[in-house]
């Protein structure tokens, strides 16, 4: 049922009333996302439609700020980030594939089933946010993609890299499978979280990796088998570590960051498949500040590294389009909110 409802995307009008939007969670202040569709929707005809940032730390409360917003006729949908982004689920009427297989929300909008009934759907978006800039930054084509354009390697090609055991790396490993990365290697600082995250995907070949020695024989290892380590996405915090398990998270990305990586072979040639990249592509999810611990210790070894910032704006950009109908133009996404510079 839920795929014919996300289907159904009526293309918004200034005069719709369900033209009500904001970001929930705590914190949400920094978002940039408010001041881009400041811009967004003047620009695609909707100056009537607002988007806003509001405060809310849990779902728990029947009163809350998001459940309030919801219930109200001018609302359009939401954009939902931590905490709540796995407490939300239980609070829509019906989620998407990508969401279930996730496990998590960011993205909420109505719909009508064909009977007139209204109903709250439950998405994640932040797939896109992992999978286009890595795509753009892959081929050199910005979104939105031509349907010509390849979205994957070939297989038993391209390895990646997950820093972080959160809702947003769960959104990122999805990203990267979708692009016939494998194996991922997963660092992060939790092995309860660790452990959850592959019990989930389950038919993906995760493989943790505890400390510098894990690492190194890792990549030694695929260095054997041909595959090469193409792409890596940061979901922590930019803070410099201060328990044993976090010095050994930034040891042992060190350690990755480190390694050689083989270019030979390497071709800009169009093909049925996404070329490895000459260097290797480390996005970040974490945008405070814009150049993270991690993003510097990828750059000094010779990665190519994307800010979080791009990840939140194609989030936005596709959030747009399933709270409009409408897609975002291309000369429009180079005009960015001061809060994103």
């Amino acid at each position: 049922m839920v795929g014919s409802i996300v289907e159904d995307r009526a293309v918004a009008t200034n005069e719709d009333t369900r033209n009500r939007l904001a970001i929930y969670g705590t914190p949400v202040n920094h978002s940039v996302a408010p001041g881009l569709f400041d811009i967004i929707f003047p620009a695609l005809g909707l100056p009537a439609f607002q988007y806003t940032a509001e405060d809310c730390a849990t779902l728990s409360d029947p009163k809350n700020k998001w459940s309030t917003d919801m219930a109200r006729p001018c609302a359009l949908g939401s954009c939902i980030t931590m905490p709540l982004k796995i407490e939300a689920m239980s609070h829509v009427d019906e989620m998407t594939p990508t969401a279930r297989a996730v496990g998590s929300i960011n993205t909420t909008y109505f719909r009508t089933l064909p009977s007139g009934e209204t109903v709250h759907v439950g998405d994640n978006i932040d797939t896109e946010g992992v999978r286009n800039p890595l795509l753009t930054a892959l081929t050199g084509i910005p979104s939105p993609f031509p349907p010509t354009m390849p979205r994957s390697f070939a297989p038993n090609t391209a390895a990646g890299l997950m820093i972080g055991g959160g809702g947003a790396a769960r959104a990122a490993i999805f990203a990267l499978a979708g692009m016939a990365v494998s194996p991922i290697f997963l660092v992060n600082r939790d092995p309860v979280e660790t452990a959850a995250i592959v019990d989930q995907f389950k038919q993906l070949d995760i493989r943790p990796l505890e400390d510098v020695d894990a690492a190194r024989a890792a990549l030694a290892e695929l260095d054997r088998s041909g595959t090469r380590l193409a792409v890596s996405v940061g979901a922590i915090p930019s803070v410099a570590p201060q328990t044993d398990a976090e010095k050994m998270v930034y040891a042992t990305i060190e350690a990755i960051f480190s390694h050689v990586y083989d270019a030979a072979g390497v071709s800009s040639k169009a093909t049925e498949f996404v070329a490895l990249p000459a260097k290797p592509v480390h996005l970040e999810m974490a945008y405070k500040p814009r150049m993270t611990l991690i993003r510097q210790i990828a750059e000094k070894h010779g990665w190519q590294t994307l800010c979080g910032v791009e990840a939140v704006l194609e989030v936005c950009f596709e959030q747009c389009y399933a709270w409009t109908g409408r897609v975002v133009p291309l000369e429009l996404k180079y005009t960015r909110p001061k809060s994103a510079d």
